[in-house]
C-alpha cells in the first residue's frame, strides 16, 4: 500500500517539476528577448536618424538652385537644354509600333513625362 501511494507521489513530483522547469525555460527565453530589446530600437532609431540625414542630403542635392550652380560648372558645361522640338513625348502605357500603316499617320501623344531625343 505504502508503495503504490510512495509510485504515485514520486509521479506527481516529477510531472510538477517537468512543468515548473518547463515554464521557468519559457520565462527565461523572454526575459532574454526583452533584454535584447532596447539594443534593437537603439538601432532602429539610429537607423532613421541616418535615413533621414540622407533624405535632407537628396533633397538639398535636388534643389533646383544646386542643380543649376552644378550645371554652370565646367563639369557640366557639355550639357544643355533641350529645344522643344528635340523633347518627345509618349502617351504612358502605350508600346511602340513598328509596323504602321501608311495611309494613317500617327499623331503625337500628350503626355505628363517628357522623353528627350538625343542626337
Amino acid at each position: 500500500m505504502f508503495n503504490g501511494i510512495f509510485s504515485r507521489l514520486l509521479i506527481c513530483l516529477f510531472v510538477f517539476s517537468l512543468s515548473i522547469y518547463s515554464y521557468l525555460d519559457k520565462q527565461n527565453s523572454c526575459t532574454q528577448l526583452k533584454m535584447h530589446l532596447p539594443k534593437l530600437t537603439k538601432e532602429i532609431a539610429a537607423i532613421n536618424e541616418v535615413n533621414a540625414n540622407l533624405q535632407y542630403q537628396i533633397e538639398c542635392f535636388e534643389n533646383p538652385q544646386n542643380l543649376l550652380t552644378m550645371a554652370s560648372s565646367p563639369e557640366y558645361a557639355h550639357l544643355k537644354f533641350p529645344f522643344t522640338e528635340e523633347v518627345l513625348t509618349v502617351k504612358e502605357g502605350l508600346a511602340v509600333q513598328y509596323s504602321q500603316p501608311k495611309e494613317k499617320k500617327a499623331e503625337p501623344a500628350k503626355s505628363k513625362t517628357p522623353i528627350v531625343a538625343r542626337h
